[in-house]
């Protein structure tokens, strides 16, 4: 019986023993900003003590702290509130959770109820006002969804890891952005690898697998971002947190798929304060950044530079109270033409954190004006950042938290289905290998190969046999049928992006039977 006793003993030692290393591992990871690694802990401790207040609070914070799922928090913080005692923090945190499952009422009345108690983190208690603004922009512009497409870029691109600020030229010739991946850079104490940068072509009209850009640029040790780049690609901005550089931009031109001349810019931009992200105009001459200096409007704000007729940058302008509010303004993109500005606020008409917005330049004004959300589903209740736009201003580029994505953050293509579509003319003449033969009926079907589908039927001109075949991005087979002659098979794919062509010309010559 002693014997009994004392295994159970032993086992039950070992068991809080174990539970008590867990917790201790849980905690030093929460302290550090290691939410994944301690929301696998906190998980692994509620499977023991499932109403433990402490475990499902922090459970909750782990969600909404992480991009695994924001919404999975509601459920933890929401038994908490029913157990004894509670945070009263928690009130607030359930009303961040319900926002990002889109119960914007329940997230309003969880709030409202925060506020009500007066208890909690000042800033929180400071946050509540502009969190029930968002509930309420939201409702408001989910009433009005945008009629886009996403395209998941895939692993060619993506990572399990943060994928983040797409680049494209505006011909879509090429790519590139941010990865907190695991190649070989180091861990940082909140589990998350440090940043590089990468790059993808395009070939044939699709993007390539990518690569890290220039070793002169990235480090293993150290955080390196691009964080803007002019339309056509030709500048490129960075932020570096190395070794070698702290906190500043810098600007680089970008030939061959090399970057060169990488420099400094100077104090007229560069401040004590933090310079964050940039946009080049086409031509080089206007650099519009984000930056927290004094003397703004509130938070970050947005500034432009101007080249002067020496090459110096001139003395930094704020954009003013059209583009910039008490909260945050930040990742400017200077559009191709020059005649529209995107950048992410925390303020205007945001629907939870940083949305993105649009602006239009008034020629007369001499500013930027007419700011408008861009809308749902491009903006989500979590942040949503530096939206780039192709030329044609039917596709988008930006990195996002979706349901079919890789793990974290991901990189998207954005189509505009009320955009048009860039349309290919196929023309030619049909004709026989005898000169003198005259064809008539000649009959032509173009089928959708990804659809299998009949995507139109076209006839020649009875006198001259040429034909007209005007074609979206995508592959098709054309059939041609005459009577007294083989049938004609071909398949085309019509590219997109930098490899797109307006105009092919295609002659076919048919063959008696």
């Amino acid at each position: 019986m002693r014997l009994y006793f004392s295994l159970l003993f032993i086992l039950f030692f070992n068991l809080v023993f174990s539970q008590e290393n867990l917790s201790k591992t849980a905690s030093e990871s929460f302290n550090q900003g290691d939410f994944n690694q301690a929301l696998t802990s906190y998980l692994e401790l509620l499977k023991q003590e499932p109403e433990n207040s402490k475990y499902n609070y922090r459970v909750g914070v782990c969600y909404l702290n992480t991009n695994i799922d924001k919404a999975k928090a509601v459920s933890y913080l929401e038994k908490t509130i029913q157990l004894p005692e509670p945070d009263p923090n928690t009130y607030y945190l359930l009303g961040r959770a319900y926002h990002f499952a889109y119960r914007f009422q329940e997230a309003i009345k969880m709030f409202e109820q925060f506020k009500s108690i007066n208890k909690g983190a000042p800033e929180n208690l400071l946050d509540t006002d502009k969190q029930i603004e968002y509930c309420y922009n939201a409702i408001e512009l989910m009433k009005f969804p945008l009629d886009v497409s996403f395209n998941n870029l895939g692993s060619l691109i993506n990572s399990r890891e943060k994928d983040y600020y797409p680049f494209a030229a505006k011909d879509e010739s090429f790519l590139i952005y941010n990865s907190k991946r695991d190649d070989g850079s180091s861990k940082q104490t909140d589990g998350s690898f440090t940043s590089q940068i990468y790059f993808s072509k395009t070939k044939n009209g699709e993007l390539t697998k990518s690569r890290i850009l220039d070793q002169n640029i990235n480090t293993h040790n150290g955080n390196e971002e691009i964080v803007g780049m002019s339309p056509d690609g030709d500048f490129l901005l960075f932020y570096f947190e190395n070794e070698q550089h702290f906190g500043d931009l810098f600007i680089a031109e970008f030939e061959n798929e090399e970057i060169k001349n990488l420099q400094k810019l100077p104090k007229t931009i560069n401040s004590k304060n933090h310079e964050i992200a940039a946009t080049i105009s086409k031509n080089g001459d206007v650099i519009y950044f984000a930056s927290d200096r004094e003397g703004g409007f509130g938070g970050v704000d947005l500034y432009m530079s101007l080249k002067l007729p020496n090459g110096d940058w001139a003395p930094a302008q704020n954009l003013g109270p059209s583009i910039n509010t008490p909260f945050d303004e930040d990742f400017p993109n200077i559009t191709a033409d020059g005649k529209s500005l995107y950048f992410s606020s925390k303020g205007h008409t945001s629907m939870g954190g940083y949305d993105i917005f649009k602006a239009s330049w008034d020629n007369v004004k001499r500013i930027w004006t007419d700011v408008k959300n861009v809308g749902f589903p491009i903006n989500t209740p979590e942040d949503n950042t530096n939206f780039r736009e192709s030329e044609n201003g039917r596709t988008g580029y930006i990195s996002a938290l979706r349901a079919e994505g890789l793990g974290d953050y991901d990189i998207y293509s954005v189509t505009f289905n009320e955009v048009e579509p860039e349309y290919t003319v196929i023309k030619g003449f049909v004709t026989t290998e005898d000169t003198t033969d005259i064809i008539k009926d000649v009959f032509i079907s173009v089928i959708d190969l990804q659809t299998d589908e009949l995507y139109g039927s076209y006839l020649t001109n009875p006198i001259t046999g040429r034909y007209i075949i005007i074609l979206p991005q995508g592959k098709f087979n054309m059939m041609i049928e005459v009577p007294g002659f083989k049938n004609y098979f071909e398949d085309m794919e019509i590219l997109g992006k930098s490899d797109f062509r307006s105009l092919i010309k295609k002659d076919i010559v048919l063959k008696k039977e």
